[in-house]
């Protein structure tokens, strides 16, 4: 990627984050909590995926409390949206872990029931079957 593109370059000996380089900045964008909080704020009145005119705006104002790009905005949208949908998935996943273990063999038995339809009868009758012996036993005992 061409170093006008990425916005920061890497120089020869390392020069990156927390590597010892004696006062060299870090070439990643770290928020202030103001702009965490504007950004969050925004995202929590539905902008989900602003506009490049929208993502130009809110970094200039953004700019007022610390060094940011317009790039570093995109990107914050990106991965909170990514984020949020993780966690929705996770909670989801968590929740039907929480159903009872007879409410999950019901579920899926409703759910594989058009493709298996025969096969979970069979399990029953092979069981009546079972116990039918199982009480003739007995009788004849």
């Amino acid at each position: 990627m061409d170093e006008a593109m990425s916005g920061f370059v890497i120089k020869a000996g390392g020069g990156g984050c927390g590597n010892g380089g004696g006062g060299t900045k870090c070439g990643r964008w770290n928020p202030t909590t103001e702009q965490v909080k504007v950004l969050t704020d925004l995202f929590r009145s539905g902008l989900r995926t602003p506009s490049t005119d929208q993502i130009q705006k809110i970094s200039s104002q953004l700019s007022f409390y610390g060094k940011i790009e317009s790039k570093n905005v995109f990107y914050w949208f990106q991965n909170h949206k990514a984020r949020e949908r993780q966690k929705r998935r996770r909670v989801s996943v968590d929740e039907s872990d929480a159903v009872r273990p007879d409410d999950k063999i019901s579920f899926i038995k409703r759910a594989l029931a058009p493709s298996l339809s025969g096969w979970f009868s069979g399990i029953s009758t092979l069981s009546e079957k079972k116990d039918e012996k199982q009480n003739k036993i007995l009788q004849h005992s």
